[in-house]
Parts: C-alpha cells; sequence; structure tokens
C-alpha cells in the first residue's frame, strides 16, 4: 500500500487507523475490494483528529500477479485552528499553587492546530492531576470543542471543578511480620494530612527495598465521601527469613578464595537483623558477625554491632586481629551513606622481621556513595569512600594517631563500545613513628587492585633489611580504556601509578593490556603488566573478579 502526500505523522496515523494496511496478499479479494471501498472514511477521520477537515482522497487499486496494490495520493488541505482556549478551574485546588502551575503548563493555546488526540490527553491529564493530589471528586462541567470547517478554526472549553480535597484515613498493614510501629515508620503519611498519591508510591518503595519483604501492595480503599478521607490498605508479603550464600573465587593477590554467608532477615517483629560471613584465602582469611537494627527512621537509620577475626599472612606481614565495634548508619545528602562507629581493635603481628601488638580504641567517621552500579558492563557511574578515623592514649589506646583515607573510581563511557575508568587513592597518617602501629593501619601498595606489575603489597618504606614495613601515606591512580570485541569480552589498556610513603614519596608504575569477561557472575579481568621502572620485574599476570564499583 503507497499513501503520498501526506507528513510521516500523518501517514502514520492513516495507516494505524486503515484496515486496509492490515490486509496482506492472502487476503481474499472480495475482502481487499470492500476495505479499499471503505478507505475513504478511515482516511478522514485519521486526518481529521490531527486537525485536517477538508481533505481529499485519490486511490487506485491493482492487481499485480498473486497480490494487490492500493494507491492512495492524500491532500490534506489547511488545518483547523484553536481561535479560543477557554479553561477554566473552579473549587478548592484553585489555591494550590503546585496544581494550578501543573495544570497549566502545557494547555493548548490559541493558534495551535487542532490535535483531538493531545486535547483528550490534556483534558485526561488535568483531572488525574487533581485526583493524584486527592481531589477524587473532580468533574467536568464543560468539556467540548467546537469546529468551524468553513472558517477552519475551532473553540475549545474545559470548565474542571476540583471538589473538596480528600485527606489520608487509616492504614491498615499485614500482621504477622513486623510491629506496627516499625511499618508506620516507613512513610511520612499521618492520617488526616492531604491525600497525596506520591506518599503511597514512596511509601510501597521503602517497603520493597526493607528486605523484609517477597511482595508488596499498597492500594486504596473506596473514598469516603461522608467524611472525605482515603482509607489505605497495605498487603505484604514476607520474603525469606534465612539467607545463605556461597562463592568461590580467585585473584592473583591472594590466590583461590571462598565465601559462606548467612543472614536472618527478620531476626525479630522489631526489624533487626544478623549477619555472619566468613571468607577463607591463604593470605587472607576473616570471620565476622553482625547484628543491626532499625532507628527512629528506618529509611535512613540503623545501629549495628559487630565483631570479627582477621588473620593476614602477606610476604610483608603477618597479622592476628580481632575487632569488636558498634556504629550507626545513616543515609543523607541523596546517595551518601554517613556511617560514624567505634572500633576496639587487639592486633598480634610481625612485621618486617618485628614481632607487636596492638591495642586501639578506634573512632571514626566514614561517608560512602555509589551511583551507576547495575547488572552488566556499567557505561556511566561512580564510588566514592572517605573515611577519618583516629585513637588517642588517653582513651585507653597503646598509641594515638589521626589517618585519613579517600578513594574513588569514576566510570565514563567513551562511545557505544568504549568508556574510561579512573581510580584514585589518597591516605594520610599524622603519628611520629610508625613503629608502634599494626599493619592494618599502614599503607602498601601494588597488586591487582593497586598497581599493576607489581606484587601485592610490595610497593612501600623498607627497613635496613629491605623488607616492606608499610608507609604513612598512599598516593595512587590509575587510569584504564576497555573496548568491546565481541558480545560480553573486551580488550584493556591502562597504566598505574603509586606511592605508599613516610617521607618523600618514591612513584612505581605499572603498564599493560588486558581482556575482561562480562559473566554472568561479574566481571573477571586477566591482565599482563610490566613495571616501568628499572625494577626488572618482567610481566606479571593479574587475575582478579567482582564489580567494576
Amino acid at each position: 500500500m503507497v499513501v503520498s502526500g501526506l507528513t510521516p505523522t500523518q501517514e502514520s496515523n492513516v495507516r494505524a487507523l486503515l484496515p486496509l494496511a492490515s490486509a496482506s496478499c492472502e487476503t481474499g479479494q472480495w475482502r481487499v475490494k470492500r476495505l479499499f471501498r471503505d478507505a475513504d472514511a478511515s482516511v478522514i477521520e485519521a486526518l481529521e483528529a490531527l486537525g485536517y477537515y477538508n481533505v481529499r482522497v485519490a486511490k487506485k487499486l491493482h492487481w499485480e500477479k498473486a497480490c494487490w496494490r492500493a494507491e492512495f495520493t492524500v491532500d490534506p488541505g489547511q488545518p483547523v485552528r484553536l481561535r479560543t482556549v477557554d479553561f477554566e478551574l473552579f473549587g478548592p485546588a484553585t489555591k494550590d499553587r503546585a496544581i494550578t502551575s501543573k495544570i497549566t503548563s502545557n494547555r493548548p493555546q490559541a493558534g495551535e492546530i487542532l490535535n483531538h488526540g493531545r486535547y483528550e490527553s490534556y483534558r485526561d491529564k488535568a483531572r488525574n492531576s487533581l485526583i493524584e493530589k486527592g481531589y477524587f471528586d473532580a468533574v467536568y462541567t464543560k468539556s467540548h470543542v467546537l469546529v468551524d470547517t468553513e472558517t477552519l478554526v475551532a473553540d475549545l472549553t474545559l470548565h474542571l471543578d476540583s471538589g473538596p480535597r480528600y485527606q489520608f484515613g487509616d492504614i491498615s498493614y499485614t500482621d504477622g511480620i513486623l510491629r506496627k510501629e516499625l511499618l508506620v515508620r516507613y512513610t511520612d503519611i499521618v492520617p488526616g494530612d492531604f491525600y497525596n498519591a506520591k506518599a503511597l508510591t514512596d511509601l510501597s518503595t521503602a517497603l520493597s527495598n526493607s528486605g523484609y519483604f517477597d511482595s508488596v501492595s499498597v492500594s486504596t480503599e473506596t473514598p469516603d465521601p461522608q467524611t472525605k478521607t482515603v482509607p489505605i490498605m497495605v498487603r505484604l508479603t514476607p520474603g525469606n527469613r534465612h539467607l545463605y550464600t556461597a562463592g568461590i573465587g580467585f585473584s592473583t593477590d591472594i590466590g583461590p578464595q571462598g565465601r559462606l554467608g548467612y543472614t536472618n532477615r527478620r531476626r525479630s517483629e522489631n526489624g533487626s537483623q544478623f549477619e555472619s560471613r566468613l571468607f577463607v584465602s591463604p593470605i587472607i582469611s576473616e570471620t565476622t558477625a553482625s547484628y543491626r537494627w532499625p532507628r527512629h527512621d528506618p529509611r535512613k537509620e540503623w545501629f549495628s554491632v559487630a565483631a570479627g577475626f582477621k588473620q593476614e599472612d602477606t610476604d610483608t606481614s603477618e597479622s592476628d586481629a580481632y575487632r569488636l565495634g558498634i556504629s550507626r548508619g545513616r543515609s543523607v545528602a541523596g546517595h551518601w551513606l554517613e556511617k560514624p562507629y567505634l572500633e576496639l581493635t587487639y592486633e598480634d603481628f610481625s612485621i618486617g622481621g618485628q614481632d607487636g601488638h596492638s591495642r586501639l580504641l578506634i573512632a571514626g567517621i566514614n561517608w560512602a556513595s555509589v551511583t551507576g552500579r547495575e547488572l552488566g558492563r556499567i557505561t556511566q557511574g561512580r564510588a566514592l569512600n572517605y573515611d577519618l578515623r583516629g585513637a588517642g592514649e588517653q582513651l585507653g589506646s597503646d598509641t594515638s594517631f589521626l589517618q585519613l583515607r579517600a578513594q574513588g573510581k569514576w566510570i565514563r563511557s567513551l562511545g557505544a563500545k568504549t568508556r574510561a575508568l579512573l581510580r584514585a587513592n589518597i591516605g594520610a597518617t599524622l603519628k611520629d613513628s610508625l613503629s608502634e602501629l599494626p599493619p592494618s593501619v599502614r599503607f602498601f601498595a601494588g597488586g591487582d587492585r593497586s598497581v599493576r606489575g607489581y606484587d601485592f603489597e610490595s610497593i612501600g618504606p623498607r627497613n635496613s633489611f629491605g623488607k616492606v614495613i608499610g608507609g604513612a601515606h598512599l598516593l595512587e591512580a590509575s587510569i584504564e580504556v576497555d573496548y568491546i570485541v565481541h558480545s560480553n569480552w573486551a580488550i584493556a589498556a591502562f597504566v598505574d601509578t603509586g606511592s605508599a610513603f613516610s617521607e618523600d614519596p618514591e612513584f612505581f608504575s605499572g603498564a599493560g593490556v588486558g581482556l575482561r569477561w562480562h559473566s554472568p557472575v561479574g566481571p573477571i579481568r586477566l591482565d599482563l603488566a610490566t613495571p616501568l621502572d628499572n625494577s626488572n620485574g618482567g610481566i606479571r599476570i593479574h587475575i582478579s573478579m567482582g564489580p567494576d564499583l
């Protein structure tokens, strides 16, 4: 079927309303002829909907071999334009500036081409905007379009009476999962407040994100015209209380690794949760357990008590560390998580041939933010983490120190198949001598996620025997570009540089190429890197797994 003489928008609407357009070569000849005969009315109807009322149609029907061919030459004529737009809003909503500005912002204007679809869409959206704000009795007292096909003008009239605004009534929750005292803190809705549909959407999102429920349904009951209230029903289906996780992996830094985890997501009806984790590898092994519970606003604030043991045996140090801490997590300023904490640690360690032990009561505050994290290949995002911590002899620690850590990673798209990954780490410690500080408080560089081309934690100040003992400060930077070559496979090129130091920094740099596989369990990286200094380190292979952010 061929249609000529129309704009793409006009032709699209004609084809959508023309039954002949859906006929095929297998359609019976009698039916094709009947659809062709009636096509004029469909063409005229389709163009009238767009404001064209003086339409002329010329058409031809041909039979070619086993198929048919219809040709339509259409002259839509001059369009009908809006002469007047009489829109009026009555009732209490006229005093609601948010409503009035929203309703009037996109209404049809005099002089525009009449478009019945846009008129009907605006008419419905205006009333729905009132309903979303609680004006359930909103009704049009006048709603019509008068078209003069002789003068090609139209007059649009919309008179909308908002009626009274309803209020939130009682909110009912499914019993037996969590205490109602906790559930009501997932919303800012208070019975008696003016109704707002967005508040219900926010409540549904908050409950869905809580991790307690398998499904959440928030719905309004029938509005009560006598009390002008709207009861709310929240139907909840509990999620699995117990969650078990297991995983295996490998990295060049710490070798093969295994993970086990257990989470009780509803330890009690007050919303408390228990979590334990076990991580095992030849270099680093750690077990932790934590108990957390929601505070005043469970959407934003939690308290947590945690204990753990970590054993680390690297080429530079050995340590056994015990930890007991309490923290408060609180969402601030959108995507940021603020976490002040207090942590008591005891660590037996050996570093650079010297043994020691340390007892520290560390107070600190952490800010973390991640945007753009998603499954698959991330093309735009960033992860930031800032940590300020310290300990004092006056508060029972063996020594005093103050330390700042700042980490950042940025991912930016450079095209459909190319992206750049930038990374920076900064650390600084205020302490006259590091000899009293355990390895967990010192800085090291080198390895899969540090400076590639060098062994894990092989960069840092050395003692008189040439052994790395860690530094008071850290500076690291990396730039990487990867390019998709096939499906989930990409190649990469990178340059890393960094220094762990106590006095003047000595930077070590590495460069190389890599292969990336965005597997169903996350990115897997294979890198070939070489140091750029005079260490004659040759080529080092780096294998790592884990999210980009």
